[in-house]
């Protein structure tokens, strides 16, 4: 069997002119098929967005989203820009007209379907990294707490870890997640009982209009794996966290116990995305999985993990059609079985 990177090495010589850096020459429409995955080129005559050549960043035509999702399921995006700064990105909300952004954080928790895209993603996974040291204030009753500063691209386990260093304490729960922090603000990630959203200070985005937004976290409503904005749309680019002083020996234990307990309980050796339902009230989606017996199940490449009922793995080259057919074929039996529907917690994208 192939490794994971020699498929992506054969897979991206295949699809010749494909993950290029913007611009490419004409392609005519011509399907291939590529360890069992049939890979097409769409016909591109003219040049439908000018004005890419103003962004300072890196803009990729037809890039497979395999390689940006942690299931490594994904058909190619039309465009796809890793923006150097806030001026990259007010450029494409002003210029993109009625073409869709999507904005990708770390790929997790998302399936991207096998024909890809159509529009922009955006990722700011290679800037928009930088976190501030905390800001530390006491208060009359000689409470001490610290707002720290955080770009949207910073991975969620290190800020978890980088709070650590300060003693500050509330959010070492959320070492084990592998997302981003601009979408763990968008989808209010938590572990262990523990959300992000009650930590959020303020948060800064783009808007649809290329304006500069910055929100309160009073102002956002965060829910059960979602957080509701004022208005829609725009990318999130930075938020501030406030913490509390805490027990240095203690966050670092909490911590160590947390990324134990998800090394032996998830499948975080083979590719996957995160959990794939939501948790009913008063129940959990992996204990309700494994109690209808569909542990291990598989669709085509797509199977249920024997690690965790919750997860759905990439046993070697599954398509986005295999896991949406596991995820309907889940739902109805635990429904049948149980009369509960599990509502989906992965996000669902593209044509």
């Amino acid at each position: 069997m192939l490794s994971e990177s020699w498929k992506r090495k054969l897979i991206n010589f295949t699809h010749s002119g494909v993950g290029q850096r913007y611009p490419l020459r004409t392609r005519l429409e011509l399907p291939k098929t590529v360890l069992g995955r049939k890979l097409r080129q769409r016909k591109i005559m003219t040049d439908p967005f000018p004005w890419l050549t103003k962004i300072k960043g890196e803009v990729k035509r037809d890039e497979l989203m395999m390689a940006h999702t942690s299931i490594r399921i994904g058909g190619p995006a039309d465009f796809f820009i890793l923006p150097k700064d806030i001026q990259d990105l007010q450029i494409i909300y002003r210029q993109n007209g009625e073409t869709p952004i999507f904005a990708l954080g770390e790929g997790t928790n998302l399936l991207v379907k096998d024909n890809g895209i159509r529009g922009i993603v955006i990722s700011l996974k290679d800037s928009f990294r930088s976190i501030h040291p905390p800001v530390f204030t006491q208060s009359a009753e000689k409470k001490e707490t610290a707002v720290i500063r955080v770009g949207a691209g910073v991975k969620l386990s290190y800020l978890a870890k980088y709070a650590a260093r300060y003693s500050l304490t509330g959010i070492e729960n959320l070492v084990g997640i592998p997302g981003s922090l601009g979408g763990a603000v968008i989808m209010n990630a938590g572990a262990e009982g523990t959300e992000i959203g009650p930590f959020i200070r303020s948060v800064t985005r783009v808007t649809t209009s290329g304006e500069i937004e910055v929100l309160k976290g009073e102002e956002i409503t965060f829910s059960y794996r979602k957080s509701i904005f004022p208005s829609a749309g725009g990318i999130v680019v930075e938020a501030e966290l406030e913490l509390e002083k805490g027990d240095m020996k203690t966050i670092h234990e909490t911590m160590n116990s947390h990324l134990e307990r998800r090394s032996s309980k998830q499948p975080l050796t083979v590719p996957n995305s995160g959990s794939i339902f939501k948790n009913p009230p008063n129940d959990s989606a992996g204990r309700l999985i494994e109690s209808a017996g569909l542990k291990g199940y598989s669709v085509g490449q797509a199977g249920i993990s024997r690690k965790h009922a919750n997860f759905i793995v990439n046993k070697g080259n599954a398509s986005a059609k295999d896991v949406l057919g596991l995820i309907a074929h889940i739902q109805d039996v635990v429904e049948e079985k149980t009369g509960i529907k599990l509502e989906r917690e992965i996000v669902v994208i593209g044509g």
